[in-house]
């Protein structure tokens, strides 16, 4: 499965009833984001990943991915009713941005897949006009012949795009001065609370001075730490040290722990968050190992304690 993460994957799954009871109050949460992940095989080149969902959730209407086992070229999959596809089956996908229109081959995907978006998969490349039509466009609208046309909302979109087409071409990662002079609007709000946490567009905003290290909270302090409201950008380099795979929590602003992605034993992952927003290191059941509150600016953390010793009973 393509777009399956293992080990470190966060629930993608998205259902035709999730998506198609969107309300409008949804659609606005909904937010476009760009990471990375080093890859644990030396001959594969770093996995990057754009998505466009609701942060947190497994509402997730688009997703690209470029780099390792499959190469450079990104793979994307856009939401869509497969209900009268068989997997795997061909299909022209209409494509409408702006004033560019254009017709791709793609393949029904992901129809009994527990993870993943479910629908239109199509390789494209990462110096196709259509990428930066879509960075300079509010809507792209798509389809297949004898179905429903969809609508992906493009707005805050840009500056996530050109970081993942740029990364993908094998060009330098834009850094935030890059960004401002793009003069992105998306990059001037942090939206919903939820979308804030970890909306990667909002985490181009100036920060402060880079902080080395960032400090470990015991657990005994779960259920009476949670994320505070902050509009101020903060990114959290995890660097798992420990002795095996680590899950990435985040703690929301009632203080309830919501799955985000994990880390494989050596890896490194970017978590772009907010000041004041607390994570949880959990082994692999889920169990609470030590907790983490973001800096303003960057921080480096280093996950090196060991995953709780649990008798029978509390595993």
């Amino acid at each position: 499965m393509l777009f399956l993460r293992p080990c470190h994957a966060v629930g993608l799954a998205l259902t035709l009833g999730v998506f198609a009871s969107a309300s409008a109050a949804a659609e606005e949460e909904m937010a476009w984001r760009v990471d990375r992940y080093d890859s644990d095989v030396p001959e594969h080149a770093e996995t990057v990943i754009l998505t466009y969902g609701i942060p947190e959730t497994d509402a997730v209407a688009f997703e690209a991915m470029c780099g390792g086992a499959d190469g450079a070229t990104p793979r994307a999959i856009f939401w869509y009713d497969t209900v009268d596809l068989d997997e795997n089956q061909d299909v022209v996908l209409s494509l409408s941005v702006g004033d560019l229109a254009e017709e791709v081959p793609a393949k029904a995907y992901g129809k009994d897949a527990e993870v993943g978006v479910s629908g239109l998969r199509a390789v494209l490349s990462a110096t196709a006009p259509l990428w930066e039509a879509m960075a300079n466009d509010d809507l792209l609208t798509y389809g297949i012949a004898g179905g429903e046309k969809q609508e992906l909302h493009l707005t805050g979109a840009a500056n996530a795009l050109r970081k993942f087409t740029a990364a993908c071409s094998g060009g330098a990662w834009p850094d935030a001065q890059d960004e401002a002079a793009a003069g992105d609007p998306s990059a001037q709000t942090a939206g919903s609370a939820i979308a804030a946490a970890i909306d990667d567009l909002a985490s181009q905003a100036p920060r402060g001075p880079v902080s080395p290290k960032v400090d470990a909270v015991s657990c005994d302090r779960f259920g009476t730490i949670k994320s505070e409201r902050s509009e101020v950008s903060a990114e959290i380099t995890f660097v798992n040290k420990a002795d095996g795979y680590r899950g990435l929590v985040w703690i929301d602003t009632d203080g309830t722990p919501v799955d985000h992605t994990g880390i494989n034993q050596g890896e490194t992952v970017v978590v772009p968050t907010f000041e004041t927003h607390a994570w949880m290191i959990t082994d692999g059941p889920g169990n609470c190992i030590e907790l983490v509150v973001a800096e303003e600016g960057g921080a480096t953390f280093e996950i090196t304690a060991p995953a709780p010793v649990l008798g029978p009973g509390n595993d």
